[in-house]
């Protein structure tokens, strides 16, 4: 039931939910709705909603997602790229990373994941709500059940919830990893998605240890990733594409 819900949602999300937060608007004709395009042919994303929305009223990175399952997928990207003028290369290099989730059915592979995490999380406080019930002194809660035993829950969901973070994160990594593998793959741009990657900087710590990283980063760090586009264009060169003059802001 919960599976049949995740997929509902997924469906709706860019119908129902998006557009409460953001304004979409067609993308207009021009070579950057034609580089999107031809990358969504290329990596068999729908190609017949390519919108912008107005991502600037929330921040002023470089973003894109293709959200939504069957009939209601759809390729977005924030006015910011369009505002500043954002050359082809980064456009293809940050949209094709988003189609690499689509593809690659990654929304459903954490849904499936975090499904199969929570059933271990309740099954791990049912175990262990004796014990730590002992251990905190609450000897006069009784069973599971009992709502006097809610602060004994939450001390255990918090042990955890703190113990697979860096299980959770980990994943979130491989998948982002396998995203921007997947744009070096089919829109090649490596220049284009590192420049991208660098404007994020200001807001993420581009080069953590790697025990930083593991526990407290949901994405690898910027300069990994820059590290794994700049191997990709050694091995695998191309022209850099043409800048690409601002698109006013629908």
């Amino acid at each position: 039931m919960t599976a049949v819900a995740v997929v509902f949602m997924l469906i709706v999300s860019p119908i129902l939910i998006e557009p409460l937060f953001n304004t979409y608007t067609p993308a207009p004709d021009g070579p950057v709705r034609d580089a999107v395009v031809e990358l969504a042919h290329a990596t068999g994303t729908p190609d017949d909603k390519i919108y912008i929305y107005n991502g600037s009223k929330q921040s002023d990175r470089y973003t894109a997602n293709v959200s939504g399952l069957f009939g209601s997928a759809r390729v977005a990207m924030s006015d910011v790229m369009f505002a500043k003028g954002a050359d082809l290369a980064e456009v293809r290099g940050v949209v094709g990373h988003e189609m690499g989730h689509y593809v690659h059915m990654h929304s459903l592979w954490m849904a499936g994941i975090m499904i199969l995490l929570a059933g271990l999380v309740f099954w791990l406080i049912d175990r262990l709500f004796p014990l730590a019930k002992r251990l905190l002194g609450a000897n006069r809660v009784g069973d599971i059940s009992d709502p006097a035993g809610l602060p004994v829950l939450a001390a255990i969901g918090a042990v955890i919830g703190l113990l697979l973070t860096p299980v959770t994160n980990t994943m979130v990594r491989l998948i982002e990893t396998d995203a921007d593998q997947f744009s070096l793959v089919h829109a090649n741009e490596p220049d284009g998605l590192s420049k991208a990657l660098i404007k994020t900087a200001e807001y993420r710590a581009p080069s953590p240890s790697a025990i930083e990283e593991i526990l407290f980063y949901d994405h690898p760090s910027v300069e990994n990733r820059i590290r794994m586009a700049m191997e990709w264009k050694a091995t695998h060169p191309a022209g850099a594409p043409a800048a690409v003059a601002a698109t006013p802001t629908p």
